[in-house]
């Protein structure tokens, strides 16, 4: 999916002040890291994220960049389920400071995620979260974005692309105007 920069633009602008912060946290999530090579997203037991990692795999793919290619991990894994859909949660046990875990969460929080993110975190692993306010699971993150509870599932939505589409892009080549055009309007 081709997302023009005014689509994303527009999705700032109605995000309000909020935007800036996610349009940040995309950024974070884009900074090429040299001490992590492999991205892994995650959702709770009651939510796959598979939109968004699908979404990502096809905008870092554009941009050339690879180390943002996703692997989605699944809390239920079908026995007929082809490779790359294949990664359980359980495979968190093999975490290493090479990685990267981004939780996607917009639901209340799990007890069994929590523990699979804080063993990831305690061998090293960077560990951000997009979320509903759940104090537990931004505690355990390096980087974390809250979506405050009031607003609509509209705005979690539109959250998850703006991320998706601005993490990729390389600043060095492109400079991005978009925090620039949120305080405009």
């Amino acid at each position: 999916m081709d997302v023009s920069e005014s689509t994303v633009r527009r999705w700032l602008r109605e995000l309000g002040s909020f935007g800036a912060e996610t349009y940040h946290f995309a950024r974070k999530l884009g900074d090429p890291n040299p001490s992590s090579d492999r991205l892994f997203v995650l959702g709770t037991p009651d939510f796959e994220p598979w939109h968004f990692v699908a979404h990502l795999g096809e905008q870092a793919t554009r941009y050339g960049r690879q180390d943002l290619v996703p692997t989605l991990m699944r809390w239920h894994v079908p026995s007929d389920a082809p490779a790359h859909l294949s990664v359980g949660v359980n495979d968190v046990a093999k975490a290493s400071r090479r990685d990267t875990f981004l939780v996607i969460a917009p639901y209340g929080e799990a007890p069994e995620l929590l523990e699979r993110v804080a063993d990831a975190k305690r061998v090293g692993s960077r560990i951000m979260s997009l979320h509903r306010d759940q104090v537990d699971l931004a505690d355990l993150s390096h980087e974390t974005l809250s979506v405050a509870p009031t607003r609509q599932d509209r705005a979690f939505d539109i959250t998850q692309h703006v991320v998706t589409d601005s993490a990729p892009v390389d600043t060095a080549k492109r400079p991005s105007r978009r925090l620039r055009l949120i305080g405009s309007h």
